[in-house]
């Protein structure tokens, strides 16, 4: 007969209470690791690393040759074509992409931009919101909306019409924004390069200077 510090399994051997419960307990904190291990993707990020970029390989450290594809961003070695990394979101599809040393920069149709890195053979990325991107059929068909600037790993201008926004490369973080003023539009379709400056068009009303039509941007700051 089962005691109260026993239970009886399916072929009526006992076995104690106690062990039960640490069975359960240990079930219930395998099931919690799982939960957590799925909710670390907030993005819906999906990395898949891939031989050709394994640590000792010598392109590693070289700007990728990139690839949109509907299932996400494939990164390829310039030199070889063999594949280093793909980069997927859940649901989601980059529109733009630069490649940078080692790394990538990309906007996606919901307005995020990420940057991939590759580094020793670890693959990691970071997420930024595109401030005053509207997401409309227009946006998303918009050239130039990523403008790499400064010395590699220098960083990448997010140009809207409303606002221009500039994040380091390396780790996302802001180096400055600057609006386009009021009655005036950035236009990330007409741009140009002088020296290090990035120049964009700015649209505005009529009778406004021609030299306001002009912004010119480093990676360290916008000009007056």
């Amino acid at each position: 007969m089962a005691t109260a510090d026993t239970v009886r399994g399916g072929r009526g051997t006992p076995f104690p209470a106690s062990l039960a419960l640490l069975l359960t307990t240990l079930l219930l904190v395998l099931l919690a690791a799982a939960a957590r291990h799925v909710q670390h993707a907030p993005f819906g990020d999906r990395l898949t690393l891939h031989a050709a970029a394994r640590p000792a390989h010598s392109g590693a450290a070289r700007a990728p040759r990139l690839h949109l594809a509907r299932g996400g961003l494939e990164a390829y070695d310039p030199e070889t074509g063999a594949r280093r990394w793909t980069y997927a979101r859940d649901g989601h599809r980059p529109l733009q992409a630069r490649p940078a040393l080692g790394a990538a920069v990309a906007l996606w149709d919901d307005g995020l931009v990420t940057g991939t890195a590759l580094r020793h053979g670890t693959l990691s990325v970071w997420h930024r919101g595109a401030p005053g991107w509207a997401g409309t059929p227009a946006a998303r068909r918009a050239p130039g909306t990523l403008q790499l600037l400064g010395a590699q790993p220098g960083a990448v201008a997010v140009v809207t019409p409303r606002l221009v926004t500039t994040y380091a490369l390396g780790d996302g973080g802001l180096r400055w924004h600057r609006e386009a003023g009021s009655g005036c539009a950035f236009d990330s379709s007409r741009t140009a390069r002088r020296t290090g400056v990035l120049l964009i068009a700015r649209h505005c009303a009529p009778g406004t200077p021609w030299t306001s039509r002009i912004a010119a941007f480093s990676a360290d700051s916008p000009f007056a």
